[in-house]
């Protein structure tokens, strides 16, 4: 009943502002994705996805690879009590991944982009979560 009217609720949100500024909105942090309706999750996606390209930013990885990401980062993250990524807007979390995972296109060498983005202490926590994702980044995301 709840998730039903929160679909419609968020429905009749979509119609009155765009979905990339509601998927882009810091009040969607990290923590409320795992109660996102999963037919939602695609459209949150694809928009900040949609939202990136406009600042000339672009993904080779599709967004069901990225809803995978965030269901998982979001449930670690809650686990391990990660509060800054829980507080953390989808959008950012989104863009963290992204670039985590050498699919961070803006025309910058990922590595550098990376260590300047994320810096020294969240590499080194993504190195525990996702080991072979940074190795290939730190080589420039060399295959």
């Amino acid at each position: 009943m709840f998730q039903r009217s929160l679909v419609k609720l968020l429905s009749l949100f979509c119609f009155l502002m765009p979905l990339t500024v509601l998927a882009q909105g810091s009040a969607f942090n990290l923590e409320n994705w795992p109660e996102t309706p999963a037919n939602l999750k695609p459209m949150y996606v694809k928009a900040i996805m949609e939202q990136a390209g406009v600042h000339k930013v672009s993904f080779k990885l599709p967004a069901d690879f990225y809803i995978a990401e965030l269901d998982k980062f979001a449930r670690i993250a809650a686990e391990n009590n990660y509060r800054p990524y829980l507080k953390t807007s989808v959008a950012q979390n989104l863009a963290t991944l992204a670039v985590v995972h050498c699919d961070w296109n803006n025309g910058v060498p990922p590595w550098e982009f990376a260590q300047k983005y994320l810096g020294d202490k969240q590499v080194e926590l993504f190195k525990t979560l996702y080991p072979g994702a940074i190795s290939k980044l730190q080589n420039n995301c060399a295959e």
